[in-house]
């Protein structure tokens, strides 16, 4: 029986873009598994087909995609956050970063990482890639996890330690 998502889970997202390659590329590089998935979502409504997700993107972060719309091409995995973790709290973070900046800057700093010894990071302040306010999330809703730098962590990265398979 298929899973049915509701609100608070995880969506790992395999696109088919060339962004998306290159990102999965970079994973593969550095830590040589894991290169799976190339973004992150998370559930933020369901009602019946409609199913909407809180992701970081191009335009910032959003809560008004659909579902079926966020790996063009490609296919994606939901499942629930770990055991334990306060749906309600990881929810209301995510929602609170609605219409932050996308971190472009963060994506550059996260290539040189992958590349080097993982010593130079760069950010800018007020905002996200969609991993790392997926795993700001998951914090908040209290799954804790160390993180060398909780916002630069890949979507390869988070999946793994979450144990969804590569």
């Amino acid at each position: 029986m298929p899973y049915t998502p509701i609100p608070g889970d995880l969506v790992f997202c395999h696109s088919k873009g060339l962004i998306s390659k290159a990102i999965r590329l970079g994973e593969l590089i550095r830590w040589r598994s894991g290169a799976t998935w190339n973004h992150i979502a998370i559930i933020d409504s369901v009602d019946g087909d409609n199913i909407t997700v809180i992701q970081a993107e191009a335009h910032g972060v959003t809560d008004d995609r659909q579902l079926s719309t966020i790996s063009p091409g490609g296919r994606y995995l939901v499942t629930p956050p770990p055991d334990g973790v306060d749906r309600s709290k990881l929810l209301a973070f995510a929602r609170q970063e609605v219409g932050a900046s996308y971190g472009f800057v963060s994506i550059a700093s996260l290539i040189i990482n992958i590349l080097s010894p993982g010593w130079i990071t760069v950010r800018w302040t007020n905002s996200w890639i969609c991993s790392a306010v997926s795993a700001e999330a998951l914090r908040a809703g209290g799954w804790l996890h160390r993180w060398s730098d909780i916002y630069q962590v890949s979507p390869a990265q988070l999946a793994l330690a979450l144990g969804i398979p590569a």
